[in-house]
């Protein structure tokens, strides 16, 4: 797709160019532009380029013509696809489709399970988040191939989050009586937590 570049700074506040003079002058230009039912654009040698409604008009016809074609083109790809699988199939014996329908039967219950047995994960690690007290937003970062490695990753990122609270609460208390279970305090540590993990 071929898109011309609009000349934005004709439509931008002139006040840094020593005068309303200039600034008058240019918006004035520009309204009449607009009343004529014009668009500008500078060119490469700096020339303003008019742009009438027919020449925006054949542009936006050009975009769906190549939307169009797009469109087509893919339809013919997966209509030639589906001609070959169907030619492809037609030389199998009944065993070989019976035995290939099989297995894209079993492909399909695996990736089912898969998603069932993922679910069952998050939401046990979901509950795990929840004893360590730690945010749900850490989900995405301690799901692991199974679930040692998620409570492992829990574990990990309990141990870390703890000593960055630690930290952030020491540095905050320097000079100062410590305040216990002070909920603000945790929530901006979580919260800067969080940041560094890039949550």
């Amino acid at each position: 797709m071929n898109f011309r570049k609009l000349n934005l700074q004709l439509f931008a506040d002139d006040t840094g160019l020593g005068g309303n003079a200039q600034g008058a002058d240019t918006s004035a230009n520009i309204v009449q532009n607009s009343n004529d039912g014009y668009n500008q654009n500078s060119n490469a040698d700096g020339n303003t380029k008019t742009y009438t409604q027919d020449d925006i008009a054949k542009l936006k016809e050009d975009w769906a013509k190549e939307q169009e074609s797009s469109y087509q083109s893919k339809l013919k790809e997966d209509i030639a696809k589906a001609i070959e699988e169907e030619k492809r199939l037609s030389k199998l014996s009944k065993d070989e489709k019976d035995a290939e329908e099989k297995q894209k039967l079993l492909s399909k219950i695996e990736t089912l399970e898969k998603e069932k047995e993922l679910n069952i994960l998050k939401e046990k690690a979901l509950n795990a988040l929840s004893e360590q007290k730690l945010p749900n937003s850490f989900l995405s970062f301690v799901i692991g191939a199974d679930e040692k490695a998620t409570f492992d990753n829990i574990s990990a990122i309990k141990s870390a989050f703890d000593s960055a609270v630690q930290a952030q609460v020491e540095e905050r208390l320097k000079g100062k009586t410590p305040t216990v279970g002070n909920a603000t305090q945790i929530d901006d540590i979580q919260s800067e937590f969080e940041k560094a993990l890039g949550l």
